[in-house]
């Protein structure tokens, strides 16, 4: 597999895994996750549901869209993800952080699963590389950033947020608070160990909505992220 896959970064606990494709350049994690659930469901012809936390790609609800499978977003966390596994009777589940989950092995993320399945996908296929198998999903650039509150209540931002939204998109509100349109998706999700919101988001059009204030995946979270910002101006004014 040396010309299909250059290497494969895993975290110190071997439970998280990136790869990189022939030029040496990393595929992205969130690839890791689809890539694995494509050939349980398609290569292995599974069915059965699939489970991923909020902050993961919606390249996973697309491929499990092909196959008919239900997809279920938990909050963050592989503990959240696993309960949701045990509970519906996932056949895969993970995290777009690289994170695989495969309850046949055990009910935990682990990176030599991973790369069995990615491995195993490329052979299947008869792909020479891995960024010749990344240009058969969808393509997505998920961005993941971070606004400072500086004495802000990040429960009144988001409450706020909740508000301005709830009747324009999707909500959940299990882990913060999660947007949702069909061509774009932002998670917003406070720290509990420091003074700032989380803001992960995913332009997914093809071509841009001109009604919309943003085109790409940064330019969807910088927006949310200025909100932020500006109800901290408004805040420090009154």
């Amino acid at each position: 597999y040396q010309r299909r896959v250059r290497g494969v970064a895993v975290d110190p606990d071997v439970d998280r895994c990136v790869f990189m494709d022939e030029f040496g350049e990393p595929v992205g994690e969130e690839y890791t996750l689809a890539f694995a659930v494509d050939f349980i469901l398609g290569d292995c012809g599974r069915k059965g549901p699939v489970v991923k936390n909020l902050s993961s790609s919606r390249v996973i609800d697309d491929i499990a869209q092909k196959y008919q499978v239900p997809v279920y977003a938990t909050p963050v966390g592989k503990i959240m993800v696993a309960d949701k596994m045990i509970q519906v009777g996932a056949v895969i589940g993970g995290e777009g952080n690289g994170g695989v989950m495969l309850p046949d092995i055990h009910i935990g993320r682990d990176a030599p699963v991973a790369c069995a399945l990615v491995l195993q996908k490329l052979f299947n296929l008869g792909i020479t590389s891995l960024s010749a198998l990344k240009q058969k999903f969808p393509i997505y650039q998920i961005e993941k950033l971070k606004v400072d509150l500086k004495g802000l209540e990040p429960d009144l931002v988001l409450e706020k947020l909740h508000n301005e939204w709830k009747t324009k998109t999707t909500i959940d509100t299990q882990d913060g608070l999660q947007l949702s349109t069909s061509g774009w998706w932002v998670h917003l999700r406070k720290s509990n160990t420091e003074p700032i919101i989380r803001v992960i988001g995913e332009y997914c059009r093809s071509e841009p909505d001109p009604d919309e204030e943003f085109n790409t995946s940064l330019g969807l979270c910088s927006y949310f992220m200025d909100k932020i910002v500006n109800f901290k101006a408004t805040d420090q004014k009154n």
